[in-house]
């Protein structure tokens, strides 16, 4: 019975915020346009270039490398392996970056601990 009581004042406190909410779902989006994210394969050959919001905005490849992938099948399947795996490690880092941006805004306007029990957040963060 307590949990449901809680549950309507955190709603009634949601509903409360409503506009400082939107504002800050604003500037996370705006963040996240603004926050780089540069990664590279170990041996330097791909280097990637995104925003939180996964947006490429550059890839850099070994021209030695690119050019042997254009006659060497393992070149080219190792270069594809390398794009992918410096993509999955991007895509990593803006899932952190957005849980962090979340949780410091959720924090600001005092609904952290609500925030950070919701399952969408969970599941962003790896947890189900």
């Amino acid at each position: 019975m307590f949990d449901s009581l809680k549950s309507l004042g955190a709603i009634a406190s949601l509903a409360k915020k409503k506009d400082a909410i939107a504002e800050a779902v604003q500037r996370v989006q705006n963040n996240l346009d603004q926050r780089t994210i540069n990664v590279a394969s170990p041996d330097k050959a791909v280097a990637i270039v995104t925003n939180a919001k996964l947006k490429v905005l550059s890839v850099t490849l070994d021209p030695a490398m690119l050019s042997r992938a254009g006659t060497d099948a393992a070149t080219r399947e190792k270069l594809q392996g390398l794009i992918a795996g410096a993509m999955n490690a991007a895509q990593a880092r803006a899932a952190d970056i957005l849980k962090d941006e979340i949780l410091r805004e959720a924090n600001d306007l005092g609904i952290g601990d609500l925030v950070a029990q919701s399952p969408e957040l969970q599941k962003l963060m790896g947890r189900k």
